[in-house]
């Protein structure tokens, strides 16, 4: 199933721009509007995430979430390499995808639950504003039913759509934070 996600997600990592709404309240990913329904902010970074606006923080079906790790030293590559070693440790036979590009990396996999659903995740990493730390942007589904099934053809397009995303979008967030 991932061997489509890795071919269309390692083609489309130099694509341009994704259209995204010009505040961080609100924004339209993969088609879908979303808003801001949780943020922290604190000295050494932030977390913003976004929902469909009939939805909660609790009971999503898509996220959005940027992060910023203002203190971190360790490059996208390790950040992302950590990500995907604490995944497999935290759910055995789960194989998270690594790719890496420049400055940047993307880590992808994908969680079944007992009761059938499926929250399906990528992360990509890239340099912090400033050029100090790191930013993320994450972009998660749960799929439930019928859905699951839709997710093999589906997941290239999210995985293309994380790729092509503005990071300066993300760094903007939490530019005020440096």
């Amino acid at each position: 199933m991932f061997r489509t996600v890795s071919s269309a997600f390692g083609i489309v990592l130099s694509l341009a721009q994704v259209s995204a709404a010009p505040s961080t309240s609100n924004l339209t990913f993969v088609g879908d509007s979303l808003v801001a329904r949780y943020n922290a902010f604190g000295a050494q970074g932030g977390l913003i995430e976004f929902v469909p606006p009939d939805e909660t923080i609790g009971g999503w079906t898509r996220l959005v979430g940027y992060r910023a790790f203002l203190e971190s030293r360790q490059s996208a590559s390790e950040a992302a390499a950590a990500l995907g070693h604490q995944t497999r440790e935290r759910f055995p036979g789960i194989n998270p995808t690594l790719y890496e590009r420049r400055n940047e990396a993307v880590v992808e996999f994908a969680l079944p639950s007992p009761d059938g659903t499926i929250e399906y995740n990528v992360f990509r990493y890239a340099i912090g504003p400033g050029g100090h730390g790191l930013v993320s942007l994450q972009y998660a589904r749960r799929l439930r039913g019928h859905d699951v099934h839709g997710m093999p053809n589906q997941a290239p397009r999210w995985a293309a759509e994380v790729a092509r995303f503005d990071m300066n979008r993300v760094r903007a967030a939490f530019a005020q934070l440096r």
